[in-house]
């Protein structure tokens, strides 16, 4: 990743390095609130789709949005259904309103990308706001981003700057973003002064995640 880092100049790369992160958080899981869930999702992992929507289905109508999350996914994807996604945002609809992070970060992929209803620049960015201020990571690198790059909202360095910082310091131990956002960053630092590089820094350092849905 550091060669593709020199080799674009940005942090474009970005993108492909949170959608990854997300769907490593789908493969994972969540702690499901009703009973089913653990053997739909054993299923989902087995790629015995029809089981999986079997037990998924009754749970996402029920209301437990980690069943709603996985149905978006199969639907998205063409995991033993159809390929829709119109029926995907639908569910990550459903489950981003239920408050599940990553489903809140897939409904600004699919608006960025235009999947299942109009591409969005400002929409997307909406979106994965919400899911980086909850605390979900991937959230945290598309708005640096988009910020950096004037994506979907104005472009502010100095806001990049302090979500990379934020990023940074919620990396996953299993990435190599801990060393890479630092070379961001001193991109970043050249383009803003040292006031607003030392208020990017304090507002990073006093950031907390919010709560709800």
């Amino acid at each position: 990743m550091m060669q593709r880092i020199a080799s674009r100049g940005r942090a474009g790369l970005w993108l492909a390095v949170g959608f990854a992160a997300a769907l490593a958080v789908m493969a994972a899981g969540a702690g499901p609130a009703l009973a089913g869930y653990k053997e739909g999702k054993e299923a989902f992992d087995k790629r015995d789709y029809a089981n999986a929507w079997k037990e998924l289905e009754p749970l996402a109508k029920q209301g437990n949005r980690d069943a709603m999350y996985l149905l978006g996914s199969m639907h998205q994807m063409g995991m033993g259904v159809p390929p829709s996604n119109q029926d995907a945002v639908a569910w990550y609809r459903k489950a981003a309103d239920a408050g599940k992070p990553d489903a809140v970060f897939m409904m600004g992929v699919m608006n960025e990308a235009g999947s299942g209803l109009p591409r969005s620049l400002p929409e997307a960015f909406n979106w994965y706001k919400k899911s980086a201020d909850r605390g979900f990571y991937p959230g945290m690198i598309k708005i640096a981003d988009m910020y950096g790059k004037g994506r979907g909202v104005k472009k502010d360095p100095a806001q990049a700057y302090m979500w990379f910082t934020i990023a940074e310091r919620n990396s996953p131990p299993s990435t190599n973003d801990k060393f890479e956002i630092p070379i961001v960053k001193d991109r970043l630092a050249t383009l803003i002064t040292k006031e607003q590089l030392a208020d990017a820094d304090r507002k990073a350092k006093a950031w907390k995640p919010v709560a709800g849905k």
